[in-house]
């Protein structure tokens, strides 16, 4: 006579260690080609956008770039220039910004003081802010008007760091 608790048992041990069944761990990704013989990694994005959403984001994604770097061993040296309509999200007096984007402006605005206390630079652009109709004085703290952000970007280009460009 069969032992139907001891096939049970079988079949369940089998199912148990079926690659099939159980959950695979997912894969630690990491960088460590790229950032191989690294101590150090320089980086500049250009921060181009109109919609404060998508730029709250993508400093949500900046401050990810920093952490893995330094969970990589690699020290950060990172500077975020804005340029063009995005200046607006960077200034005290929020006039103009629709009530529906507030929420996004904060988050921006939440972000930059967060990443500046972490050592990130922020730069303002003098053309765009003049454009927008923003006086530098009247940009939130940690953020730095520059006189053309294009020039700006040239010139850490030319001190090592990588340009990001980012709409």
């Amino acid at each position: 006579m069969r032992h139907p608790l001891r096939f049970t048992l079988c079949i369940l041990a089998l199912l148990w260690a079926s690659p099939y069944v159980q959950a695979a761990e997912p894969p630690v990704l990491s960088d460590h080609a790229a950032l191989a013989g690294l101590h150090e990694a320089k980086g500049l994005f250009l921060v181009n956008g109109n919609n404060p959403a998508q730029v709250a984001r993508l400093l949500g994604v900046i401050a990810k770039t920093r952490k893995g770097l330094q969970a990589q061993k690699v020290t950060p040296h990172l500077i975020v220039v804005f340029i063009g309509p995005s200046v607006a999200f960077l200034t005290r007096d929020r006039r103009g910004i629709p009530y529906t984007e507030e929420r996004a402006v904060a988050d921006i605005q939440g972000e930059v003081q967060h990443l500046v206390t972490q050592g990130v630079r922020f730069q303002a652009c003098g053309i765009a802010l003049h454009g927008m109709d923003v006086s530098p004085p009247q940009l939130i703290s940690g953020v730095e008007a520059v006189g053309n952000g294009f020039i700006s970007a040239i010139a850490y280009q030319e001190k090592g760091y990588a340009l990001i460009p980012v709409n």
